[in-house]
């Protein structure tokens, strides 16, 4: 059988917590430039900001949730078909172990040994063959409502802090201090995300940033390419 990637609950939770968070920023901050140099209307572009966040937090989640799901379908599948091989076929089951651990440098006493009690539980030669052979753990396959609601709450999140600058502020200062905050939100971010796992914070930081930078300028030029073209 093909080799599957390993699943981590915390690690799904984190990847969908960033993806979120990073989305909701990004993708809101270049929008609301784009809208708020086109319209020139404070009002347009916080109800803008509240449709976009509403519509996209529940969009991702909702793909988070089928994506999750499916993914999880899937590797279970696989766990049943080796399930049924382990009861209908032992003898190939017991060759597969040996092959697996002969190739890793096991003596054959060690094997014999190994192969002898994992034959005698199907339950733990399930999940020694699942592991090792399939690159799956039964025990931490993703969980796709925890992840649904992780993308759809950091989306929010995220969205939120380039709308807040136009809520409170008039629309000349809310346009660049909207981009520095986000700026700043999402390099925090980056470098919060670097941190937990273990590379440099300003490099993880700096990416986020340089991304989001791309996405606002972005939308800033969009912008202003229709203000002008419909005037």
């Amino acid at each position: 059988m093909e080799h599957h990637g390993t699943h981590n609950p915390i690690r799904n939770l984190l990847r969908e917590a960033v993806f979120g968070t990073q989305d909701g920023l990004i993708s809101t901050v270049g929008a609301l430039t784009g809208i708020a140099a086109g319209t020139h209307n404070r009002e347009t572009v916080v109800i803008a900001g509240c449709v976009i966040i509403a519509v996209e937090s529940l969009s991702m989640a909702a793909g988070s949730y089928l994506s999750s799901k499916s993914q999880r379908q899937y590797l279970e599948r696989i766990l049943k078909e080796e399930e049924q091989e382990i009861a209908n076929e032992p003898e190939k089951e017991r060759q597969e172990i040996w092959e697996m651990y002969r190739t890793r440098g096991y003596a054959d006493e060690e094997i014999a040994i190994i192969a002898k009690r994992l034959m005698s539980d199907p339950k733990l030669l399930l999940e020694d063959m699942a592991h090792k052979e399939l690159g799956i753990s039964p025990q931490t396959l993703e969980e796709p409502l925890s992840n649904a609601l992780v993308m759809g709450t950091t989306y929010v999140i995220g969205g939120s802090i380039p709308v807040l600058f136009y809520v409170f502020l008039p629309m000349a200062a809310a346009i660049p201090l909207s981009v520095c905050g986000s700026f700043l939100a999402l390099f925090l971010f980056g470098g919060l995300k670097g941190r937990m796992v273990h590379q440099p914070w300003w490099r993880s930081g700096l990416e986020m940033l340089a991304v989001a930078g791309a996405a606002a300028l972005f939308g800033f030029l969009i912008g202003r390419a229709a203000d002008r073209f419909l005037q």
